[in-house]
């Protein structure tokens, strides 16, 4: 057999062992992942109660969804998510991280202490706060004891003050792995030009300009990705704890009015399309963003 012909033989068997190993996780992708989505797709096009036989109605699922005030609403509630806490969970992790990178005064217990709560449940944490939060929780009572009854207030009454308060709780939560994100990518940081920053006289803000926000940059954008479909796809948890959507849907977001369409409403066909919206939606914003910063980096 010649050279040539030994050497195709081994790369088929190189491939065929590459293939050995990739197949668990492709059954289990396609399985668990790739059949579901599709149907899904065809449930979005029919009505179905989730026990009986789905009936085919073509797109009325999509044409109700669309006429839907309660769509729009909710919508509207990702999007006030999205504008209140992309920026405040993207920068202020780096805010902290820089601090820490620089050894303020305590920085060793600080640095444990900022991440703990990551560690926490989302029900253990939206029970927490919830209670807090609560008309006679701690935070009204101590208005009411210093003599500020003005400020004590129904803090998940409405929406206006329920979604930023839900937005600084999951900062709370959260923003200990993007500090320690932050500050594995400032440990790539030449010393070199830290130092010379210092010897320049250049000050903290300085610092922050010049120096971490151009060597951070990747990781801003990568952080800007992440909490933008955190946005659209992670905040049932905590809407299901503390608010349950309410009052009425002030605080309902699409992947909140899916669960209730499907498992309380019983409406499995209204659900899907729900589904596939907010899917086609995600899809979009990423690829907008991945266009935008592949522009911003050329």
């Amino acid at each position: 057999m010649s050279k040539k012909a030994n050497l195709s033989k081994l790369k088929r068997i190189e491939n065929g062992v590459g293939w050995l190993f990739v197949a668990p996780a492709t059954i289990l992708f396609v399985v668990f992942m790739f059949v579901p989505i599709l149907q899904v797709i065809y449930y979005s096009f029919t009505s179905w109660d989730g026990m009986s036989k789905p009936v085919f109605i073509g797109l009325e699922n999509f044409i109700e969804l669309f006429k839907s005030d309660v769509f729009y609403k909710c919508i509207t509630n990702n999007f006030k998510f999205l504008i209140l806490g992309v920026p405040l969970w993207t920068f202020f992790p780096m805010v902290i991280a820089v601090l820490l990178f620089e050894e303020v005064k305590g920085w060793k217990f600080f640095r444990s202490a900022f991440f703990f709560p990551t560690v926490l449940s989302v029900v253990v944490t939206g029970t927490l706060f919830k209670t807090i939060f609560d008309y006679n929780g701690v935070v009204n009572e101590m208005f009411r004891k210093i003599g500020l009854d003005i400020f004590a207030k129904e803090w998940w009454a409405t929406g206006a003050s329920a979604i930023p308060l839900m937005v600084i709780i999951m900062n709370w939560v959260g923003f200990g792995t993007a500090m320690l994100i932050y500050l594995a990518g400032m440990s790539n940081i030449s010393e070199t030009v830290i130092e010379a920053s210092y010897l320049d006289g250049a000050n903290w803000f300085q610092r922050f300009r010049h120096i971490f926000l151009p060597e951070l940059k990747g990781l801003i954008q990568l952080q800007i990705l992440l909490n933008v479909l955190y946005c659209f796809t992670s905040l049932f948890g905590y809407i299901y704890v503390m608010t349950k959507g309410g009052p009425g849907y002030e605080t309902t977001v699409i992947e909140y009015l899916i669960y209730q369409k499907a498992f309380t409403s019983r409406e499995m066909g209204f659900a899907s399309a729900l589904s596939v919206v907010l899917a086609v939606i995600v899809s979009v914003i990423s690829l907008i963003q991945f266009k935008f910063f592949s522009n911003k980096n050329d």
